[in-house]
């Protein structure tokens, strides 16, 4: 499964693409992935049926190709160097990144969800990419938890599934202040949690 498995090479034919794109993820948001059909991505774009299967296979490489887009901003913030003046302030930093992400591509990332509810190959994408920051935070707070008996493997996968139910219910937003009470009280869950953690008689 691809997404745009036979784009012309050319600025127009990357024009389409983006128009069939963002038609697709209009369609997915409104209707669902589910009850979205092909037919419906041509009317929002404004093109034939033909000219949608010279870019994209089906509904399913249409969402693919969306996924790759917000999978590869989410490894960005993977990849990015995690520092800060204190442990507060980073993981404040890779919140914000994350929420981010997910303010801009929450729709796409819903979609994802319902898709990998009903189909393997979604779900493989999301379990890779999920497993990619969730082993980054494990990676960060496991010299926290050498002391202690607990798992940052499960702590790190508790800790992200926060952030990630949070920023995928609609609730992440682009306002400025909003968001950054949203950063700082998020946190401060992650650090209390890690606190607590910490203590090794929990």
């Amino acid at each position: 499964m691809t997404g745009d498995f036979a784009a012309p090479r050319t600025t127009r034919g990357e024009r389409t693409a983006a128009r069939l794109r963002a038609a697709a993820r209009a369609v997915f948001a409104e209707r669902g992935y589910s009850a979205a059909r092909v037919e419906d991505i041509v009317a929002e774009a404004g093109v034939s049926h033909g000219t949608f299967y010279t870019y994209f296979e089906n509904k399913a490489a249409a969402l693919d190709a969306l996924i790759d887009e917000t999978a590869g901003q989410l490894q960005a913030v993977v990849d990015e160097p995690w520092e800060g003046p204190d442990v507060l302030a980073t993981i404040a930093a890779v919140i914000d990144r994350f929420v981010d992400v997910f303010s801009q591509h929450g729709d796409v990332v819903r979609t994802w969800f319902e898709a990998a509810a009903h189909d393997k190959h979604f779900r493989d994408r999301l379990r890779d990419v999920r497993r990619g920051y969730v082993e980054r935070v494990a990676e960060n707070i496991a010299p926290a938890l050498t002391s202690t008996p607990h798992d940052a493997g499960v702590a790190a996968a508790a800790l992200v599934a926060m952030v990630e139910g949070y920023a995928t219910q609609g609730l992440a937003t682009d306002d400025e202040q909003q968001r950054a009470s949203v950063v700082r009280t998020l946190s401060s869950i992650w650090f209390g949690g890690l606190l607590r953690l910490m203590d090794p008689a929990t």
